[in-house]
């Protein structure tokens, strides 16, 4: 370890420029030359490749649009990430580290990112010798999260896309919300004063007893493990790790958890990253949110410890899935100008990708993409997605290699003997500019490229057109026509396109209508009519607010004032209708008393509204009994209990 230089002793982060753009295209004397069906889909797709290769289609051709974050000129990018999820309909929502600041863009379809790589842009001449274009000024971040003015070089979203977590210098770690733009905890090591960078944050899985763990690791070459949701009795200098991982001899640049084992009895596992050559393994099982600091857990964590042979500046995590050669976790790691894939459990190296870089590599990502060529089908009838990985350094470069060989559980056997994978080359492009982050959106749709200089420029893919699909002839229609003026009325709305929901009117009741011209007696008899109780209801309650009730009720002959009386006989004894016909009966009996004696079949209503109104008291009269004599019980047995 004594060989290594520290962090504090390594160079800048500076490299020369260029004035043009150059592409890995066929020659003798390029050993890394593209291949022409990948560089034709790249150029098509995200504008990386020649010029004469790209889409004329404005339709289908990709966007693209580059800007400066606020800190620009006095800050590089650290670092890009994009949210693990998006609303349904909406792009995924960027985070970009510059500075003493988080910046948020694109997480809607109104966003000034999104209206940017919406419009169409005629052809410009500065994309001839620039991957970065015309510096675009309408585009502002949605959000900016301030971090009370310490540099930030690393952020990390949780699983719900909205808690950020961020790495600053002083050894310092911000919780915080991105909507609020709110810092909702602080955690600050033990190396305050000797200011020691965070370089690498991120969440732990999440695990059964529901607990929210963060890991933080910087240039003290401690991996720390915080519970976000521990003990909030103190702040700052005063909350400790739940645990402290030493063994690293510079400074850890980045780290990655990944799960290990079947559904139901999974394992955590952390892999570090450092400047000290060396990849470390960390068992992350049976965390206690009471032990404190590396005196509490003696035992050593550190499973295996890998060689990369130069210092590692990125690393990633390939999962398995249901078709991968391997079945457990994979890593990839970047460091100098090579590339590594490790077996963590074996602790070997499965391939070593010699990615011709010049100058450091500074990022890495895997991307999928479709084809959409028509042979390009399983034998499902389903489109073949292809893993490629895309590297970019200090040098500007940004290098294309395959990694299908990793999903191929064909040649698994065969390379598992002979421990040797081979991820070949496809394309490249050489950019002006130092590059110093590299991302692509989960559902890879833009690509984001940072550079040293504070310039992003986000490519966006385009649209995907199914081949072999035969499209309607579009014709201009006569004026006068009925095609004319209905032109458009079949068009289906962009993504970028607000759509206006046109709710049909709602049809009125015949005793809505009455209501709206003030018959009250005429909405009260078609209410009636319907035989709907909850309507009738409804009615009479609506007359009550009008103060319209007596209005409703008085003037009736026979007719129609048999079946009010009859609806008020039978359902005021309902306790969901009782109180509304206590009022209605009480108006009644006022109204028409002087009339009793002149019709039969009224009185013989009033009778069965006074033998259910009867019936009715005697009820309550004897639960009201029957309370008291529980009250009794109940009031002599809790003496009894005291007594005793």
């Amino acid at each position: 370890m004594s060989n290594f230089n520290s962090a504090s002793n390594l160079k800048s982060l500076h490299a020369a420029t260029t004035k043009s753009v150059a592409f890995a295209t066929s020659s003798k004397s390029n050993p890394t030359e593209s291949l022409p069906d990948e560089q034709k889909w790249w150029t098509n797709k995200f504008r990386l490749g020649p010029r004469a290769l790209m889409s004329k289609k404005k339709s289908t051709s990709a966007t693209s649009t580059t800007f400066q974050t606020p800190t620009a000129g006095s800050a590089h990018i650290s670092h890009v990430t994009f949210s693990p999820n998006a609303i349904k309909g909406h792009p995924y929502q960027m985070a970009i580290v510059s500075g003493p600041r988080v910046c948020l863009y694109g997480g809607t379809v109104t966003s000034s990112l999104a209206r940017a790589l919406s419009r169409t842009k005629p052809d410009e001449e500065e994309e001839q010798t620039s991957l970065f274009g015309t510096e675009d000024k309408s585009v502002k971040p949605d959000r900016t999260v301030a971090l009370g003015g310490h540099p930030s070089h690393h952020v990390a979203y949780h699983r719900d896309g909205r808690l950020l977590v961020v790495g600053c210098d002083h050894g310092i770690v911000k919780i915080c919300d991105g909507q609020s733009r709110a810092t909702l905890r602080t955690f600050t090591t033990h190396s305050m004063k000797a200011g020691f960078p965070i370089r690498s944050v991120g969440w732990m899985p999440e695990t059964k007893k529901g607990q929210k763990l963060i890991w933080s690791a910087g240039d003290d070459a401690i991996l720390r493990i915080w519970d976000l949701s521990g003990d909030f009795s103190g702040v700052g200098d005063t909350v400790k790790p739940i645990v402290s991982m030493k063994g690293h001899g510079d400074a850890i640049r980045c780290a990655a958890a990944y799960k290990l084992g079947e559904r139901g009895d999974q394992k955590i596992r952390l892999v570090t990253g450092s400047y000290d050559h060396s990849i470390r393994v960390w068992d992350c099982d049976s965390l206690k949110v009471g032990m404190m600091g590396f005196s509490d857990d003696t035992r050593d964590r550190c499973q295996s410890v890998m060689d990369h042979g130069a210092p590692v500046e990125c690393l990633i995590v390939v999962n398995p899935t249901a078709t991968s050669a391997f079945k457990t976790p994979l890593i990839l790691s970047a460091g100098g100008t090579t590339v590594k894939l490790w077996d963590p459990q074996l602790g070997t190296c499965l391939s070593i990708v010699q990615t011709k870089h010049s100058k450091t590599i500074t990022s890495i990502c895997i991307a999928s993409m479709i084809r959409g060529d028509s042979d390009e089908f399983d034998s499902d009838g389903k489109k073949i997605t292809c893993k490629r990985l895309i590297t970019a350094g200090l040098d500007g470069l940004i290098r294309i290699h395959s990694v299908d060989e990793l999903y191929d559980s064909d040649i698994s056997n065969e390379n598992k003997a002979k421990k040797a994978i081979h991820l070949p080359y496809l394309h490249g492009v050489k950019t002006s500019l130092p590059i110093t982050a590299l991302a692509m959106s989960p559902d890879c749709t833009r690509l984001v490229v940072g550079t040293s200089t504070g310039f992003v420029t986000v490519r966006q893919r385009a649209k995907y057109v199914p081949q072999g699909v035969k499209r309607k002839s579009v014709y201009a229609p006569k004026a006068g026509t009925y095609s004319f003026f209905m032109r458009g009325a079949s068009a289906e709305a962009d993504a970028d396109d607000h759509v206006v929901m046109l709710q049909k009117k709602k049809k009125l009741r015949k005793y809505d209508t009455m209501l709206q011209k003030f018959r009250y007696g005429d909405a009260l008899d078609e209410a009636l009519a319907s035989r709907d109780p909850k309507a009738i209801i409804a009615v009479l309650e609506e007359l009550g607010r009008r103060r319209a009730l007596v209005i409703a009720l008085s003037n009736r002959d026979e007719e129609s004032l048999e079946p009010l009386l009859a609806f008020t006989a039978s359902f005021i004894s309902n306790p969901k209708f009782t109180p509304v016909l206590i009022g209605v009966a009480n108006q009644l009996c006022g109204i028409y008393s002087n009339v009793f004696g002149q019709s039969d079949t009224i009185d013989e209503y009033f009778k069965k509204l006074h033998v259910h109104v009867k019936n009715e008291c005697n009820t309550q009269s004897v639960l009201n009994h029957l309370i008291g004599q529980i009250d009794a019980v109940m009031y002599a047995a809790e003496v009894d209990g005291n007594d005793e």
